[in-house]
């Protein structure tokens, strides 16, 4: 049994009793505390373990200021807010979430999609005013056109399947060569053919220093006219700014929905966008995955305390 764990910006309410149970068997103590008060250091300072929230900032700073630390966890799939590669340094396992939300993410891409490209929003308000005229209605289907994958780990790869199994096109940009989908008829490339040739895409990316702005402006640029290009992952692998122009002058589509990631002002600002569709963060938001995320994360502090850990991000 390890002595002590620090969640930092949790409140012991919102962890079903189960979880928190299998929790504190495995520690002689546990402690909740908020990132930005004042004792923190003091509190975690003679911890081994941190589990923090998907925004909760773990830096250098923090981290040498608990010489005993060896394992953080997120309560997430993003651990971008976590400095992973110093905690590497430091022989601290960084464990995420892993794809506990593939299924619910996935099937909110095609759900938008075809909201979309079927104005059903616009169909539900006309029958509302019981008009069931069809002649403001002449939609297309997507079977044979291109959808463009970038990133093709676990929710990317979903994604490309589900529009193989539709009749779409797959173009994927990834590190690596996915057979498991390329099997199934989805071709990789370079980034550029994948924004260039695509009506639509998916930006299914971790963020960290290398894809932290990568969709820039030159790379909007490339974007096909009418092209319909969906961000269910962090804002900052895009140029906003360039992003909400493109979409202004009527020749994309954007839509996304890390709504809370981003100013207040600026998501008041698309809203008002023309061709900006902005959804609360609720793509992940599924019985199903909000099982899998609290089961996931507890079984990695579990499987890490039994000197197995997964899902590490930086081993």
């Amino acid at each position: 049994m390890l002595t002590k764990a620090v969640f930092i910006d949790f409140k012991e309410t919102e962890i079903e009793k189960k979880y928190l149970d299998r929790i504190r068997r495995l520690f002689e103590s546990i402690v909740f505390v908020p990132r930005d008060n004042s004792t923190l250091l003091n509190v975690v300072k003679d911890s081994q373990v941190i589990l923090a929230r998907i925004s909760t900032k773990i830096d250098k700073d923090l981290i040498d200021a608990v010489p005993t630390l060896r394992y953080i966890g997120t309560l997430s799939a993003a651990f971008d807010a976590v400095d992973a590669k110093y905690a590497r340094s430091k022989q601290i396992d960084v464990c995420n979430l892993g794809g506990y939300s593939t299924e619910a993410v996935s099937e909110f891409f095609f759900a938008v999609l075809f909201e979309h490209t079927r104005e059903l929003e616009k169909a539900k308000q006309q029958a509302r005013k019981e008009d069931y005229s069809l002649d403001k209605f002449m939609d297309f289907e997507l079977s044979g056109k291109t959808l463009g994958v970038i990133g093709a780990g676990k929710i990317g790869s979903r994604i490309a399947e589900i529009g193989l199994g539709i009749g779409l096109k797959v173009l994927y940009f990834s590190r690596e060569a996915k057979g498991d989908i390329e099997k199934k008829g989805a071709k990789k490339t370079e980034l550029e053919n994948v924004l260039s040739e695509s009506a639509f895409v998916s930006l299914n990316l971790a963020l960290n220093k290398e894809t932290e702005g990568i969709i820039n402006k030159e790379r909007i640029g490339l974007l096909k006219k009418g092209c319909v290009f969906i961000n269910l992952a962090p804002p900052s692998l895009i140029d906003q700014e360039a992003m909400m122009e493109k979409a202004n002058c009527g020749d994309i589509t954007f839509i996304f929905d890390h709504s809370d990631d981003i100013d207040v002002a600026l998501a008041k600002r698309f809203l008002g966008t023309k061709n900006c569709i902005v959804y609360p963060p609720v793509a992940f938001r599924t019985t199903e995955a909000n099982t899998a995320r609290w089961e996931t994360f507890v079984s990695n502090i579990e499987c890490f305390v039994a000197g197995k850990p997964q899902n590490v991000v930086n081993g």
